[in-house]
């Protein structure tokens, strides 16, 4: 009954959302062979990704199949992740890296330009059913130059095993460096929420931006 209650609530604050991965067999054995190739190994190699499945598929299947969380970057060149002073999303200080256990959300950081974008703001929610994880979002950027707040990016693909569950379900932390185990060159275009990135001014809350969305007019889709 809670989770029914919860895919109701978020659906009526008009979070962006994503259905439960249903992938035919034969791009099942595709991803397999993919992880198999590129990331098992662990070598921390860039993977060019060339499927006819967008990107956030395979990514998602990673995450809820394999022993991996996700960064994203706009950054190229990371080597190893360094625990960094911030904020879990509860507002705990930690110093840790961070990561997600969502397919999704990464690409929203790796895909907003942070030498243009001073202020983010974001959210990803997930509710168990019976046929796996039903996903909601919210994304934001503080108003700017709308031609360069964007860019291409990295996900890197990291190891579970030295994370620990952060402020909300999805959020992960480590409070020691982690190397990646291989990662993966982005396109803005990537991002499947591009065109539905909300925007707010510095001086606005996140409470009060969700407001803002229960103001704004049904999508024609």
């Amino acid at each position: 009954m809670m989770n029914k209650l919860k895919l109701l609530f978020y659906s009526f604050l008009g979070f962006e959302k994503v259905h439960e991965l249903d992938l035919p067999e034969e791009v099942v054995v595709q991803f397999e062979r993919l992880y198999d190739c590129y990331i098992k190994s662990g070598n921390g190699e860039l993977y060019l990704y060339e499927h006819p499945y967008p990107l956030h598929y395979f990514l998602r299947y990673l995450t809820e199949y394999k022993q991996v969380v996700l960064h994203g970057s706009n950054l190229p060149d990371i080597q190893s992740f360094e625990p960094r002073a911030s904020s879990l999303f509860n507002m705990k200080p930690i110093k840790a890296v961070f990561a997600s256990s969502d397919g999704i959300w990464p690409l929203f950081f790796a895909s907003v330009n942070r030498s243009v974008v001073p202020s983010l703001q974001n959210i990803c929610l997930s509710v168990p059913t019976k046929k796996g994880w039903r996903r909601f979002y919210y994304f934001s950027i503080q108003t700017t130059d709308e031609k360069q707040c964007y860019s291409d990016g990295t996900i890197y693909i990291l190891p579970k095993e030295p994370f620990q569950q952060g402020g909300i379900r999805d959020e992960w932390v480590c409070e020691q460096a982690v190397k990646p185990l291989a990662k993966i060159s982005v396109r803005k275009d990537d991002f499947p929420f591009l065109d539905d990135v909300n925007r707010h001014q510095d001086t606005d809350s996140f409470a009060k931006t969700v407001i803002k969305l229960l103001n704004k007019p049904p999508k024609g889709r």
